[in-house]
């Protein structure tokens, strides 16, 4: 991938991941009065590390020019770095209820333990489950502390450039977008994406994220800005269609799930397994599985469905 040019005193550092898809994490530099902001910095490694600074002196950057460094979001691909970049003595922002949810990113067992309890009550099978048991803290995610800012809605603090935090929680609950006002960009972490609807996760059964994606969306959507640079892909030059896109996507699967209730009751792995009929791996197998609960639990929500409990797994069904 290679780097696109935004003019307005940023830079853009296409950073590669471990994985294929997305085999990029974008990078973003700031000028600001006396060093830059940046915004994500990639996966925890050695070698990553040392591609960063590669980047930077290409831009003839050095770590120490770099004032702040902020999270868009708690995912290895956006902070696992974090830590050896705040070695060099660079402060490191996350939003302010990030510090409820650094166990969970230090600790897989503890972020996904709630998840082994929703998967059982929706009838998952035995090896879904075993799966979900096995998985471990990957170390290119590294290990984080609590940061040294905690942003709120509102200007970004300690920093010249007109920066404001947009709370946008949906893809994950600490996600954040960034509006640089002069240049009208959002800066949108995986928020908002160019080619594919962001995942949605969903951990347990009193979560509405779907509900909290709709808001973030309003809330970019409401904001006056030209371009979005996201957290993957290629910048968005029409940001209000895009946004408009996700928004009829869900509107699609949440339509379907009623489509399929109506036809006879069923448990969540059920509804799941017609929405996504081929097999999948075990990582987007899990994927699909918390985003048809985020599907669900929004429709449970908003009072159009509803469920019984037959021998400890909850049966949905279409309310009138």
């Amino acid at each position: 991938m290679n780097s696109f040019n935004l003019g307005n005193g940023i830079h853009h550092i296409p950073m590669s991941l471990p994985w294929s898809s997305p085999g990029f994490v974008n990078i973003y530099l700031l000028e600001d009065k006396n060093g830059y902001v940046m915004i994500d910095c990639g996966v925890e490694g050695k070698d990553y590390y040392q591609l960063l600074i590669e980047h930077l002196a290409n831009l003839k950057i050095s770590i120490q020019d770099i004032n702040l460094l902020i999270g868009t979001h708690m995912h290895s691909d956006h902070i696992g770095l974090s830590t050896r970049i705040r070695e060099q003595g660079v402060k490191f922002a996350l939003y302010k209820n990030s510090k409820d949810f650094i166990n969970h990113y230090n600790d897989w067992k503890i972020r996904f333990r709630e998840l082994i309890v929703l998967a059982e009550k929706q009838g998952a099978p035995k090896s879904f489950i075993k799966d979900l048991n096995e998985i471990d803290t990957p170390i290119y995610a590294g290990k984080i502390t609590e940061p040294d800012l905690l942003l709120e809605e509102g200007a970004v603090p300690e920093v010249d450039r007109k920066l404001y935090t947009l709370f946008t929680p949906g893809h994950d609950i600490t996600e954040i977008s960034i509006h640089d006002s002069s240049s009208k960009v959002i800066f949108s972490g995986d928020h908002i994406l160019p080619k594919i609807t962001p995942f949605i996760p969903t951990t347990n059964e009193d979560d509405d994220m779907l509900g909290k994606y709709g808001e973030s969306l309003d809330k970019v959507f409401n904001i006056n800005h030209s371009i979005i640079a996201p957290g993957h892909g290629g910048l968005i030059t029409s940001p209000y269609e895009r946004i408009e896109q996700i928004k009829l996507h869900h509107q699609r699967r949440t339509e379907k799930i009623l489509e399929i209730l109506k036809a006879s009751k069923k448990s969540g792995w059920e509804i799941l397994e017609e929405l996504f009929p081929r097999n999948l791996d075990p990582l987007n197998l899990r994927l699909a599985f918390q985003e048809t609960m985020a599907h669900i639990l929004y429709l449970k929500k908003n009072n159009k469905i509803n469920f019984d409990l037959v021998n400890s797994v909850q049966i949905w069904e279409k309310l009138n």
